[in-house]
């Protein structure tokens, strides 16, 4: 069951966070961001959670039903918290640096939780931030290239 806890975490922050991000790189506006996460919101969790049960009815059917389960809410409650920072911020900048801080709080609270060790929560969050910094600049020439 741990399984689709652990992916469920570990991609609505990785996937949220390039999203926002991404879209704050190409100039993108608050209403399109909103709508955006949105989408991934509806779509991300449950096409995720249905390919982990489909991966683990094969291995283990017993398991597949709440390896499943927990990759959706997991994935459906930390995104939720995600949309939730960008509504109610009062710009997109705003919501970006709370995202990022929620972001770090969750994947390092989730870490002690689960006594992980400090190599591999480093390892994690140079990922993570890995990841934001590409899909920054990559947007950024996005936005540079082909802007009206």
């Amino acid at each position: 069951m741990a399984k689709g806890l652990v992916f469920g975490v570990t991609n609505a922050i990785i996937t949220m966070l390039a999203l926002i991000t991404g879209m704050y790189a190409s100039k993108v506006n608050k209403v399109g961001v909103i709508a955006a996460i949105l989408a991934i919101l509806i779509a991300t969790p449950l096409s995720d959670a249905y390919s982990m049960y489909m991966s683990e009815k094969a291995n283990k059917p017993e398991n597949a039903f709440n390896v499943g389960k927990q990759a959706f809410i997991s994935q459906f409650m930390l995104q939720l918290g995600f949309f939730l920072i960008i509504v109610f911020t009062p710009n997109l900048f705003t919501g970006l640096i709370l995202s990022y801080i929620f972001g770090l709080i969750t994947i390092v609270s989730y870490a002690f939780t689960q006594d992980s060790p400090r190599e591999e929560l480093l390892m994690n969050l140079s990922g993570i931030a890995f990841i934001i910094v590409i899909t920054y600049y990559s947007d950024l020439l996005v936005h540079k290239y082909y802007k009206n």
